[in-house]
């Protein structure tokens, strides 16, 4: 039977509450996936692609990251049919973002710079801030920090002068992110405090609790352990509050972090294991991996190094697979440290890979990863 929907006979809904809204999206999204194929079968281009960007905006909270690329592409290539050059690059924009969520770095940073070249060709100022931002985050999780860390300053400087104040605050939490990645504690710092200021005075509760979580990490390695439980635990209470599933599994990572600081190692371990459920669910390896990371330095803190080694080997090897040589290089030392009673030579082993995949990385918290495992190898020869 042909499709004969429009839009025009569409009536919008509305919902009481947050959970009935997200209850709808989840109860109807199948639905909404099946009839974005079936109106690019019936040559309803331009109700295929308006009907894959609403079901970008309209996925339920904790919605797996493998369900929707499918889609995006049937509205994108709907949208060059009909030469909607903003139809394009909106959706070349959730193109990224989705492949993001399922590591498919190479495809996302791609649709991120075609969707940056579209909004500049339109003179789409804010769109191009967007994608500027975007860039970043994908330079971000690939460990580029230098280039993260200009987009996000290009991309805020762009949203302050669109006078787009929740965007502002969001790249300036990433810029913070990319601080502390770096090492560059101080710097993160000040950040910090202009972006959480700005998502409280906006009430942005996801904005909140994602720089809540740079705040914990910042406020761990500064030794306020107590403060850093604290805000990892305010950031996972709003995760919980969203019913993001997303949120809550990344947000556990840092939670379980600040635990181990405070040596509660039961609660972390319960932490990292629920995370890295999650992540599996989601289809997120790299973070999963980093849950797995997490379960191995509590078992060798409580000197469980079999089961510690375990864990360690199986985040490297899926960073491994995932191309995260950074990752990869610090399960490698947790390994080489898990297993340095029972066998010197191996822990020099993964300390020496570890080594030739950290060459590439020159921020200061790299050079400090590099000078404990040469220490490490040092007192081992």
């Amino acid at each position: 039977m042909p499709l004969t929907l429009a839009l025009d006979d569409v009536i919008p809904l509305t919902f009481s509450e947050y959970d009935a809204a997200a209850d709808w999206a989840e109860r109807e999204h199948d639905n909404l996936l099946q009839a974005v194929r079936m109106a690019a079968d019936a040559g309803h281009d331009g109700l295929a692609w308006q009907l894959s960007t609403v079901l970008w905006n309209a996925q339920f909270p904790s919605a797996s990251g493998t369900s929707w690329p499918a889609v995006g592409r049937i509205g994108l290539e709907a949208a060059e049919r009909l030469g909607e050059r903003a139809a394009q690059g909106a959706l070349h924009t959730y193109l990224g973002m989705a492949y993001t969520r399922i590591n498919r770095q190479t495809e996302s940073l791609e649709s991120h710079e075609n969707a940056l070249t579209i909004r500049r060709d339109l003179g789409d100022r804010l769109g191009e801030a967007r994608s500027l931002n975007l860039i970043g985050l994908n330079h971000l999780r690939a460990r580029r920090l230098d280039p993260a860390a200009r987009h996000f300053e290009q991309a805020i400087s762009a949203f302050q002068e669109q006078d787009t104040a929740h965007w502002a605050a969001t790249a300036m939490s990433n810029l913070a992110t990319t601080h502390y990645r770096a090492g560059r504690l101080p710097e993160a710092a000040t950040v910090i405090d202009q972006a959480l200021a700005a998502h409280r005075t906006l009430s942005d509760q996801r904005g909140e609790g994602n720089i809540l979580r740079v705040l914990s990490d910042v406020q761990r390695e500064r030794g306020e352990v107590e403060a850093s439980l604290a805000s990892a635990q305010a950031a996972l209470d709003i995760a919980l509050s969203l019913r993001n599933l997303r949120l809550e599994g990344f947000w556990l990572l840092t939670f379980g972090d600040a635990q181990q600081a405070k040596d509660q190692y039961a609660e972390a371990l319960t932490s990292y294991q629920r995370s890295a459920t999650l992540h599996r669910r989601l289809a997120d390896r790299s973070r999963e991996a980093l849950a797995w990371q997490g379960v191995g330095e509590v078992y060798r803190r409580l000197g469980r190094h079999a089961e510690a080694a375990d864990f360690h080997r199986q985040a490297a090897s899926a960073h491994r697979d995932l191309g995260d040589e950074w990752h990869q290089a610090l399960a490698l030392d947790g390994l080489a440290s898990a297993v340095l009673g029972e066998s010197p030579e191996e822990a020099r082993r993964h300390w020496t890979q570890a080594l030739r995949l950290l060459a590439a990385f020159d921020d200061p918290r790299a050079v400090a990863v590099r000078d404990t495992i040469e220490s490490g190898l040092t007192e081992t020869s």
